[in-house]
């Protein structure tokens, strides 16, 4: 890598003061398993220095505005994305913004993304994968995504700890070993199979840690999706071959749990009248999505990227103020190391390609 790059980190975490002591006074000190550190500007501004970074473009962590209620979430978005206007205007050449959002709370949401976006004019959207057991593409945020793509707005999904009624292995102690990961895998499947990205294509999605899994489950999930498709344009008949078990035993394990059965083939019917209506493969719903690479700068990644991918759609991320420096210099020389990338598209990855998206 040439030292005179100039970088763009699209995955620069900050910790505003406002936001901190908010969190504090609830009882909140940690986030994905790490104690929420004290930042200021100029931490960014001396890491980014010493990294070779010339713009970051920050938004917040989880557990962002999920453990206030509504107010107090619309509240500390509002004071969290007017923080976030001023770095810009003190830092004009060095920082561009995600606005958060006062999440899970939708009418709330709608609103400041119209302050955000249009007000402040910050660059785009910061959304967690997940708010506790709800997840980006559910119904329930229906009305945020189409407030977005009327925006044409850029998401950056960041993923979030899962809910307290996942039990977390003994000995994966923090959430952003691999929690975090799944949950973005599964935010990012559920916007494909929810229609999400063809109702709404002009949001563009940047997903954190190189997509989670998502790219290493391509298959099985285009699998999925050809057939139920195949089902679906005869489910009575198609159905028969992916059936276990006699007729008979099929119906009396039904008419012993009636309640269990109905509830589940009714969701199941939802789920499939959605997929069976999708545009695309999933191969093309997943070369849509933008993938970021912090902390995913191994060869095996970049090897799964490449195959689901081009790398115009490949963006460097650091994880500050998460991630130690001396990981992030790593991940800057792993990209310049690798075999997968040539001189361009490492420039790409570290520049031009989030340049593009945020122009």
């Amino acid at each position: 890598m040439k030292e005179n790059l100039q970088i763009i980190d699209i995955h620069h975490h900050i910790i505003p003061k406002v936001y901190k002591d908010a969190l504090r006074k609830i009882g909140v000190t940690t986030a994905g398993g790490y104690p929420i550190k004290d930042w200021k500007p100029e931490d960014s501004l001396n890491m980014m220095n010493e990294l070779n970074i010339n713009i970051g473009v920050t938004s917040i962590s989880e557990p962002a505005t999920l453990p206030f209620n509504k107010k107090q979430a619309s509240k500390v978005a509002r004071e969290v994305n007017e923080y976030q206007a001023q770095l810009k205007k003190d830092y004009p050449e060095r920082f561009k913004s995600f606005a958060l959002l006062p999440m899970p709370h939708v009418k709330q949401s709608i609103n400041e993304i119209a302050y955000a976006l249009d007000e402040l004019k910050l660059d785009g959207i910061g959304l967690l994968s997940n708010y506790g057991d709800q997840y980006l593409g559910d119904d329930i945020f229906e009305p945020v995504m189409k407030a977005i793509n009327d925006c044409h707005g850029v998401v950056f999904v960041h993923p979030s700890s899962s809910s307290d009624k996942v039990k977390k292995p003994q000995y994966v102690v923090a959430d952003f070993i691999e929690e975090f990961t799944f949950n973005t895998t599964r935010a990012a499947t559920n916007l494909i199979l929810s229609g999400t990205l063809d109702r709404y294509p002009n949001i563009t999605f940047i997903l954190a840690h190189a997509g989670g899994t998502l790219p290493y489950i391509e298959w099985r999930i285009n699998q999925t999706l050809e057939t139920l498709s195949y089902i679906m344009v005869n489910p009575k008949e198609r159905l028969k071959p992916y059936l276990t078990g006699s007729k008979t035993k099929m119906i009396g394990e039904v008419a012993k749990h009636p309640i269990r059965y109905g509830k589940m083939f009714k969701t199941y019917l939802h789920s499939l009248k959605r997929m069976s209506q999708l545009q695309y493969s999933a191969d093309d719903y997943i070369h849509r999505f933008y993938y970021d690479t912090a902390l995913s700068t191994g060869d095996s990644t970049f090897a799964s990227l490449k195959e689901v991918t081009d790398t115009s759609h490949i963006v460097f991320g650091s994880d500050a103020h998460y991630a130690p420096n001396d990981w992030i210099a790593k991940m800057e020389q792993d990209i310049g190391a690798s075999n997968y990338f040539d001189e361009n598209e490492q420039h790409q990855i570290f520049n031009d390609n989030s340049n593009a998206l945020l122009k």
